[in-house]
């Protein structure tokens, strides 16, 4: 019989993409495969086998709102991320408790993304192996600073910091998880710090879905933080490109950028759209701009499309330009091409930080200071600098020489075993 592997992700399109890479690399091997998250992303394993089960709230309906509006600003502010989850993402926490609880069936292994903590209590309600997927650090190390926070404290304090943005994030839940562990589950109650300092002391483990080529495990972390590689869903079969985005693509002249903000959608699109039309003009390079057609019409100048594989179209442009999610940044870096990125918040300031360290892209400019002159520059940059581009082509080869989704399954692989023969020795 085979086993069967419940997988939740709370998060935007990046983070469930990840995850929906992960499940369809483990029903290829013959796992029995539920993902667990927003409806609107369902399409990330149509046709796959894999289960995918629905969930609210809905991550882009949040970040619409007039406080999701203030956060997509916010920058590396952790103190502003901190209050709009406690604000907006502690009432919606009670739905998405409901819906897991609905629709989440009894597993051999539960995986979860970082703010799917709670569902590691299914993991425990069933007595099976579990693992946090995670496409940031998770856990505190001396050698860098929380993906949210931007700069390094110094040793100390980037260990210390972790502990405590850990500590503000869990405090906003806290009351809510319990509450589920006991009515609901049957299980006690976490404890007032909760089951953070249990678990790395346990050293349970944790597989990261960004290369180790990008941001090596430091010498601190134990072995059971596995830095695998990215997770990169490939092309869907039988997809074709839409004829007119092809015919745009072919057409000799500027090269053609990328521009796309994933989920970072402000309530302005218009006025987006025509300073990124504005910066391609003055770069002299054409666009593939992710949007709304009905929006913001295709020209001569970009193509506006709704979605797009970027396994597909990335290694058919000269550069691209997005909003620095870690997902994105590893199909830019996949595809050997320079990134430029303008971070909104949480993680993408460090990602911007991190490719432009690598030489793989310019200065990230973060959102709030994105103006048709500064975009304009990056780009010219982007698409001009000889030693940038031989730099990400060299690191396009390296990273497509790695199979960090299969990384990751050896390793689960490898769990059930374990534990398959603990049960076996025990019964």
């Amino acid at each position: 019989m085979s086993k069967k592997i419940t997988i939740v992700s709370v998060g935007l399109r990046g983070d469930v993409q990840s995850l929906a890479a992960l499940g369809v690399a483990l029903k290829n091997r013959g796992f029995e495969v539920q993902l667990i998250g927003a409806a609107r992303y369902a399409d990330t394993v149509r046709g796959t086998g894999v289960v995918y089960s629905a969930v609210e709230p809905d991550p882009d309906e949040l970040l619409a709102t007039p406080g999701g509006q203030r956060l997509l600003v916010c920058g590396d502010n952790p103190v502003a991320f901190a209050r709009w989850m406690r604000q907006v993402g502690g009432p919606a926490a009670d739905r998405l408790f409901r819906g897991i609880s609905t629709v989440a069936r009894p597993s051999d292994c539960v995986v979860y993304s970082p703010l799917a903590v709670p569902a590691q209590s299914l993991a425990e309600r069933w007595d099976v192996p579990s693992f946090a997927a995670s496409s940031v650090p998770l856990r505190p190390t001396r050698h860098f600073s929380p993906s949210g926070l931007g700069r390094s404290l110094g040793p100390l304090g980037n260990v210390w910091s972790l502990r405590l943005a850990e500590q503000v994030i869990w405090q906003v839940f806290r009351r809510r998880v319990n509450a589920w562990r006991t009515g609901v589950l049957g299980l006690s109650p976490w404890p007032l710090t909760g089951p953070f300092g249990e678990w790395r002391r346990e050293s349970r483990p944790t597989l990261y879905c960004y290369s180790p080529s990008v941001l090596p495990a430091p010498p601190d972390w134990p072995s059971s933080e596995h830095v695998t590689g990215y997770w990169l869903l490939d092309t869907p079969s039988g997809w074709e490109p839409p004829r007119e985005l092809a015919e745009f693509l072919d057409v000799p002249g500027p090269p053609v950028v990328y521009a796309g903000f994933g989920s970072m959608l402000t309530d302005d699109q218009w006025g987006r759209h025509e300073l990124v039309r504005g910066a391609l003009r003055q770069a002299g390079a054409r666009g593939v701009l992710l949007g709304d057609p009905g929006v913001t019409p295709s020209d001569d100048l970009v193509h506006v499309v709704p979605s797009v594989p970027h396994s597909w179209l990335f290694p058919r442009v000269a550069a691209v330009v997005h909003h620095g999610g870690a997902a994105t940044v590893g199909a830019g870096l996949t595809a050997g091409i320079p990134t430029v990125v303008c971070p909104h918040f949480f993680d993408q300031p460090f990602w911007g930080s991190l490719v432009h360290r690598l030489g793989v892209g310019p200065s990230p400019i973060p959102a709030s200071e994105l103006t048709t002159r500064n975009l304009a520059g990056a780009i010219v940059r982007a698409v001009n600098d000889r030693d940038m581009r031989r730099r990400a082509e060299w690191f396009g080869r390296r990273l497509r020489a790695e199979s960090g989704v299969e990384a990751a399954c050896d390793i689960v692989e490898r769990s059930l075993e374990r534990a398959g023969s603990r049960v076996a020795l025990t019964s």
